[in-house]
């Protein structure tokens, strides 16, 4: 019966840290928002880059690195909820970028969430590079 009610949990299971289910949908949305899908290429999404950043961070750093990552992601739900007055999955393609570029100019931004976007662009960019569609 408590499967049926709903419960907020990440489909991907995890040893050493714990995210909702919320936050792995944000972490797909913005993975998709730093390479983002073309009429000719594929996207984040396709390779499920946020995947292979939670698995990256769960199996390969550090539980300091680990806690610096969860609490990186709080900062960056925070900060995007603070900036539009909603999470980052409901936003426009225009606010997402937006935020993104204010992030990369570390523009009225934390630095746990500057050195969470800079941890998921390199998980992404690694997923995305290292992926067989990329290499052919």
């Amino acid at each position: 019966m408590p499967s049926c009610m709903g419960e907020d949990k990440s489909s991907i299971v995890l040893k050493n840290i714990s995210i909702t289910g919320s936050q792995e949908k944000m972490l797909a949305a913005l993975t998709e928002s730093i390479i983002p899908k073309t009429k000719n290429f594929i996207g984040a999404n396709d390779l499920k880059s946020h995947e292979f950043l939670l698995t990256m961070i769960d199996d390969c750093t550090s539980p300091d690195d680990q806690k610096k990552f969860v609490d990186g992601l709080e900062a960056f739900d925070k900060l995007s909820h603070d900036r539009f007055g909603q999470l980052f999955t409901g936003y426009t393609a225009e606010q997402k970028r937006e935020l993104l570029q204010a992030i990369e100019s570390k523009k009225d931004v934390s630095e746990e969430a500057i050195k969470f976007y800079g941890t998921v662009k390199r998980y992404t960019v690694q997923s995305f590079t290292s992926s067989k569609d990329y290499l052919t």
